[in-house]
């Protein structure tokens, strides 16, 4: 069931009754980095943050990030408790300038609880039969979305349009599909996979540049759908400046434990990618924080208690640890080109 069917594809929801960020003190970004989080809903108080996350944006932004964060953690908890939600994955990602979208990436997300690594991908009639293909039936899809906001920089591009941009997509993806043969992936960054998505991405901003696009304002969040029956298509957009990311993919409790599961992970949990420092077994950074990925609240995966981590827990960096076991799940598992051909990033 669909708990919010008010909303299309995509909607842009405001949450401050003051949009304007001008009385905000300014931030710099001192590295690429991002902070996950995959719990119960955190209650919107710097106290409630885990550890791992005060960690991170000491070593990441320079000026107040709080100010900006916790009016949107606010704006969640409220809006998920009434949309039904006690759990979600949410990331923080901090990102410094970048050419990398300088040409647009318009794509729809995965469905994000995949057991099989093929919902929201190219159907098998056109990469090849699958048979541990476990699609979700079309009739629920439209249930899957996910909320995002951009606390720095420039926000999320949208086609104001999705049903011709979803026409274009299906278009793009096809032809390119029929052009290559189906295949297993021995890496996680498969180059023919990624070849192929390139390619598609290119033929998108072709197809979809006389067209118009939508960005949410600072202080408004953006609800969009999931999987490429009804999913909203959307781009990272050109980044010169400095931009801070929030992605959040709400869940239950039996999926984000799931999920985690799949990698050999406890639940509930915190981590950092692509924090450029050495975090001890010790003190951490300053001695305030001694994990960068680490378990949170009690070994039975009871509620986030004050950010408090169970002590003896592990002080593994999510960098090198957590990287090793996915990789290593990639690589036993494997997967088929209808699998990843299209596959979305975390935006």
């Amino acid at each position: 069931m669909d708990p919010l069917p008010q909303y299309g594809s995509h909607a842009f929801i405001p949450y401050l009754s003051d949009p304007h960020p001008t009385s905000l003190a300014p931030l710099t970004l001192l590295n690429t980095s991002t902070w996950t989080y995959s719990g119960p809903l955190l209650a919107p108080t710097s106290r409630s943050l885990p550890p791992s996350f005060h960690t991170w944006c000491q070593t990441t932004i320079s000026g107040p990030f709080l100010p900006r964060l916790l009016p949107f953690l606010r704006f969640l908890y409220a809006f998920l408790r009434d949309a039904g939600v006690s759990h979600y994955w949410l990331t923080i990602r901090a990102s410094k300038p970048t050419a990398e979208y300088n040409t647009v990436r318009w794509h729809t997300d995965d469905i994000f609880f995949d057991d099989a690594g093929a919902q929201g991908r190219a159907d098998d009639d056109v990469a090849g039969p699958n048979p541990n293909n476990t699609r979700v039936n079309k009739s629920t899809q439209r249930a899957y979305w996910k909320l995002a906001a951009t606390l720095l920089g420039p926000a999320t591009l949208f086609q104001t349009s999705n049903p011709r941009a979803l026409a274009a997509q299906r278009a793009a993806q096809r032809a390119e599909a029929a052009s290559r043969s189906p295949h297993t992936c021995t890496t996680m960054r498969c180059p023919t996979c990624l070849e192929a998505i390139e390619a598609v991405r290119h033929t998108m901003a072709s197809a979809l540049a006389p067209h118009a696009t939508a960005s949410p304002a600072y202080g408004s969040a953006a609800f969009f759908r999931l999987g490429p029956d009804h999913g909203a298509v959307h781009s990272e957009p050109a980044c010169p400046t400095d931009r801070i990311f929030v992605n959040v993919v709400p869940g239950s409790e039996d999926e984000l434990r799931a999920l985690m599961a799949r990698w050999g992970l406890g639940f509930p949990r915190s981590w950092c990618f692509g924090v450029p420092v050495v975090f001890g077994e010790g003190g951490g950074v300053g001695g305030e924080e001694g994990r960068v990925d680490c378990p949170v609240g009690g070994g039975d995966g009871g509620a986030v208690e004050s950010g408090a981590v169970e002590s003896g827990a592990s002080t593994s960096t999510m960098s090198v640890n957590l990287g090793e076991e996915y990789t290593e799940w990639v690589n036993k598992k494997g997967f088929r080109f209808s699998q990843v051909f299209g596959g979305a990033g975390d935006e």
